[in-house]
């Protein structure tokens, strides 16, 4: 049975590299096609980064925490419902929009999927793991990163779905100053 999961731990890790070598070559290219940097890592999606929203000088008493502000918020993007005032409708906007632009990249996704995989692969190179409970591993990973591109699908829809029932709400807000 040793040789035999050698066999197909070493076909599945050909796969796997060759897969992570198409999918790194063509989201490059994506990202290029739609006027991203190559190789720019996507920002934080909650509200933290280069679009941050913190209030660094915000005085006592003058309304809610910045934490409250976040939770509701994300509640609000996560349920999908439409924001109560204007600035959280604008702060749920940026921060959907910041986490499509952040899982825009259908190969991102894919390159997840065949780098699941590699990790028990290299274990069992590196002789930490029998060719069989690497495999069993292998095959464990593959099947769990399988469910990140049908997350990827989940949240564009939820973060487009967010944008187009608080646009409106978001467009009268005036950006305030922090206070």
């Amino acid at each position: 049975m040793s040789p035999m999961a050698e066999t197909v731990l070493d076909v599945l890790m050909v796969l796997s590299v060759t897969g992570v070598l198409v999918c790194t070559v063509a989201g490059v290219l994506w990202k290029r096609r739609h006027g991203f940097a190559p190789f720019h890592m996507g920002g934080a999606a909650r509200g933290f980064g280069h679009r941050q929203h913190l209030d660094e000088h915000r005085r006592e008493g003058s309304g809610p925490s910045l934490a409250e502000r976040h939770r509701r918020a994300e509640r609000i993007l996560r349920r999908g419902e439409r924001a109560e005032s204007p600035g959280l409708a604008l702060l749920v906007c940026c921060w959907a929009a910041q986490s499509y632009e952040n899982w825009e990249n259908p190969w991102t996704a894919w390159n997840l999927v065949f780098l699941a995989p590699l990790f028990a692969g290299f274990l069992a190179l590196t002789e930490r793991l029998d060719p069989v409970p690497a495999l069993s591993t292998a095959v464990v990973l593959l099947v769990v990163a399988l469910a990140v591109p049908v997350y990827r699908v989940h949240v564009l829809r939820r973060s487009a779905w967010a944008i187009e029932l608080n646009r409106d709400l978001a467009e009268g807000a005036e950006p305030t100053p922090p206070t």
